[in-house]
């Protein structure tokens, strides 16, 4: 099993802070199934600021003891997407998860979205339950899955979905774990919904 979206690489955002808690959580998903880990720290958030070479050198150090572990590792970022974007990691070179303004519809979506699939890129969006102006526009749903963009669901608000999982519309789950600070992984909803890791490991192709 794997985890595409978490904050526990350490030391670069407002996720896990000390490399000793990030191998005490690469340890627990280890024993939970989990042997395939992605990190996405933010990027180009509006509140959370982050450092690209710093992302770059605390992975560098963290793979090694993800190695330890028996974990495989790859690199990513989460890209909260405006009209202007710095620079950001794909995932496995040419997936990009981004997140969005959860009260506010952002009038540029789709134009950057465009925008990123014509430069290559294939469009994940992060934590699809919160942005609630998306669930009340079927017809952008519709026309985000036309455009082939992937939709991921936190596993902490996937037991009472009552719409994307329905209308089978979720492609990944993940933790998006912060740390201790936050709610603790309910690591049995992995097996519970294997057919969407399943699903989601045929596109990420691992």
């Amino acid at each position: 099993m794997f985890d595409i979206h978490n904050h526990i690489l350490y030391g670069v955002d407002d996720g896990i802070e000390t490399i000793e808690e990030s191998v005490e959580i690469l340890k627990e998903y280890k024993n939970h199934g989990i042997d395939t880990v992605f990190f996405t720290p933010h990027v180009n958030h509006p509140t959370v600021k982050t450092d690209i070479e710093t992302i770059k050198k605390h992975y560098e150090i963290l793979k090694e003891k993800a190695e330890e572990i028996g974990i495989t590792t790859y690199l990513g970022s989460e890209l909260y997407l405006q009209p202007q974007n710095k620079e950001f990691i794909p995932i496995k070179d040419y997936f990009v998860l981004i997140e969005l303004p959860t009260t506010i519809y952002p009038v540029y979506l789709l134009d950057k979205i465009f925008d990123l699939q014509l430069e290559g890129y294939e469009v994940i969006l992060a934590h699809v339950e919160r942005y609630q102006w998306l669930q009340s526009n079927k017809s952008l749903i519709s026309k985000l899955r036309r455009m082939n963009v992937y939709f991921q669901m936190n596993l902490e608000y996937i037991n009472d979905d009552k719409y994307y999982l329905k209308n089978n519309l979720i492609d990944f789950i993940a933790t998006d774990y912060h740390g201790k600070k936050r709610k603790p992984i309910d690591f049995s909803l992995f097996e519970k919904y294997k057919d969407i890791v399943e699903k989601g490991k045929k596109i990420l192709k691992i």
